[in-house]
């Protein structure tokens, strides 16, 4: 019998690495600590951990822990346990793939060009990585179109006489097989290849269109054609390159972005100035975590993947630093020279960096849509919410309602629809307060469902559908203002609260004396989360229209007997509204369309509350 309170006094004040496990024996997480002790401790001990490490914690039965001579060696092995175990509860990669690279093949007396997956210490040049091997071929073929680089893998000393094979006859290769071309010839040509892909197009597009004229001149002109079709070759290719010019120099960016639930890290590769290459990579369930944790984990994933590491690596957003100081001791250590991670705050660098955070905001918005798409499109997903929620019946029809004002003016609630787990807009109602004239999420959400079923029972079309479930924004207290007013309309209808965490993120459902926290099921997370939302931001956008009305209002607009035709008229005489309110009122008789009531209606409006003032 493992008991947790004795094992955790045989924890050693060492450096190691730590895994948590569950009664069947599976692994929950892996973590490392500068001092075993007390990090593990801190598990069983604090009570603020987020509610997906509460999860974790409450599935522990037993762990172990390896003690390492230092914290760097624990980060190594920490990074081997992940790839081996992938826990559930820790920051994990989808796709742990190696990224492709161009390599050419500089080990050889006449070189290739070809795809590897993987950076080998052979002689070879690598340039990459790439972010698909589509890319990489595609390139790799342009670049054989301009450069007749052999494709053959055959042994080539420079010495045989073999028979040439269809490529050299189309021109796609330029015989070394055969003796056709010296070595010294070969060389200059897979400098230029390397040329290019260091980034250099240009120069070499000087040259070949040197040549290009020079065999015109000469009167070559199947020659000079030949090296024209290579000039377009090479354009189109650094326009594929060309994505975004910086410094001439190596580096990686990297950001993030996160929902309630997910996060998404998007990574750009540049090289030689440009951006050739990036990747996206969706984190499952690590939404409520923070972003310097997501991005640590994320790093010593992807480079523990990726054998190519350049000198520098920018981030967005900051790590801590002691992960900074041994990540980039690690990332040192690993690629074997020194590699540098930079938070840039200024400049050009800047600029990228909120550029790559904002394609990882788009990508995971978009990836957002299509899993509840995919999600609501399943009934699974309501038989999840059926269950859970111990339903009696399947919530085809889910109305969810949101609360939002602006201190105590322009109070509002949206009621937004989900049918068959996809919103239908169609059914979306807005509401107005009438009568709360203060800010009261509960007494206006009982104002919002009296309304709203007021014109259910008075037969209107547009509020005539029973709802299966209704969620509320909220606690506690909507759910409880909820059934109060379906126990006056003598309905019997579901109501759960959606809860947010302290940092306003969907947290879990509420009702019936239960709360059930949504980090269990990613899916559903996913799918109550995105309705939580999608209420927040009808709600928000009305209330941000009345607002911006109310701001816009003019007080003429509340002075009997001053329409928009003496408005209009008023202003365009005096220039401001400070001008009218200086104007007697003879002065205001004398603007085109006024009265003498009119002008002492508006006289008294504009002094009244200063005289009240002043007394």
């Amino acid at each position: 019998m493992f008991d947790i309170k004795e094992e955790l006094k045989k924890i050693p004040n060492k450096p190691g690495v730590y895994i948590m496990r569950d009664r069947d024996n599976n692994v929950l997480y892996v973590g490392k600590a500068v001092i075993l002790k007390n990090r593990v401790k801190q598990y069983f001990q604090k009570n603020d951990h987020i509610e997906r490490i509460n999860q974790m914690i409450s599935k522990i039965d037993h762990f172990e822990y390896i003690v390492t001579d230092s914290e760097f060696e624990a980060l190594v092995l920490e990074c081997n346990l992940i790839k081996k175990y992938k826990p559930k509860y820790n920051v994990l990669l989808k796709d742990d793939k190696g990224y492709p690279y161009i390599e050419v093949t500089l080990y050889e007396k006449f070189p290739r060009i070809i795809l590897a997956r993987k950076i080998e210490k052979n002689g070879s040049k690598y340039f990459g990585p790439y972010y698909s091997g589509w890319t990489v071929n595609t390139i790799i073929a342009t670049l054989r179109k301009i450069f007749p680089v052999r494709m053959c893998d055959k042994n080539i000393t420079g010495n045989s006489k073999e028979r040439v094979c269809l490529n050299y006859h189309i021109g796609l290769c330029s015989g070394p097989c055969s003796g056709n071309i010296s070595e010294e010839e070969y060389s200059r040509i897979i400098d230029d290849v390397c040329a290019f892909l260091n980034g250099k197009g240009e120069n070499i597009s000087a040259k070949l269109d040197i040549e290009m004229h020079k065999a015109a001149e000469n009167l070559n002109f199947e020659i000079a054609a030949k090296i024209r079709d290579q000039i377009k070759y090479l354009d189109k290719l650094k326009e594929k390159q060309k994505v975004a010019t910086l410094s001439v120099e190596d580096f990686d960016i990297a950001a993030l972005s996160k929902n309630d639930v997910d996060a998404c890290v998007q990574i750009f590769f540049i090289r030689g100035g440009k951006v050739t290459g990036r990747e996206f990579f969706i984190l499952d369930g690590v939404g409520q975590y923070e972003n310097s944790e997501i991005m640590t984990s994320f790093m010593k994933q992807f480079y523990s993947e990726n054998q190519f590491i350049p000198a520098k690596i920018y981030l967005e957003n900051e790590i801590a630093e002691e992960e900074h100081v041994l990540l980039e001791n690690w990332l040192s250590e690993t690629s074997g020279k020194k590699c540098t991670i930079l938070i840039p705050q200024k400049g050009e660098k800047k600029k990228l960096a909120l550029m790559v955070k904002e394609n990882a905001r788009v990508t995971l918005y978009n990836q957002e849509q299509r899993t509840n798409k995919e999600v609501g499109s399943d009934f699974r997903i309501l038989e999840k919410l059926k269950e859970i929620l111990e339903l009696d019946n399947m919530p085809f029809r889910i109305e969810a309602y949101d609360i939002s004002n602006t201190g105590d003016s322009d109070i509002n609630a949206s009621m937004v629809v989900f049918q068959n787990g996809k919103p239908d807009k169609k059914e979306y109602k807005l509401f107005k307060m009438k009568e709360i004239k203060s800010r009261n999420d509960v007494g206006s959400m009982t104002e919002t469902l009296t309304r709203r079923f007021n014109r259910m029972n008075d037969g209107d079309v547009n509020f005539i559908n029973t709802p299966d479930l209704i969620l509320m924004d909220g606690g506690i207290g909507q759910v409880n203002a909820a059934k109060n007013v379906l126990k006056q309309f003598g309905l019997e209808i579901p109501v759960f609260g959606m809860v947010k965490d302290d940092k306003h993120r969907t947290r879990s459902l509420l009702g019936n004396n239960k709360e059930f926290y949504l980090s269990q099921d990613l899916d559903l997370w996913r799918f109550v989360s995105s309705i939580q939302n999608e209420a927040h931001r009808f709600a928000v956008e009305y209330n941000r229209k009345l607002t911006e009305k109310r701001y816009k209002k003019s007080v003429l607009d509340d002075v009997s007997g001053i329409g928009n035709k003496r408005r209009m008229a008023l202003l365009r005489h005096f220039g401001s509204l400070a001008a009218i309110r200086q104007a007697s009122t003879e002065d205001m008789e004398k603007v085109k369309g006024m009265s003498k009531s009119a002008a002492q209606a508006l006289y008294k409006s504009l002094h009244e509350g200063r005289e009240e003032q002043n007394k």
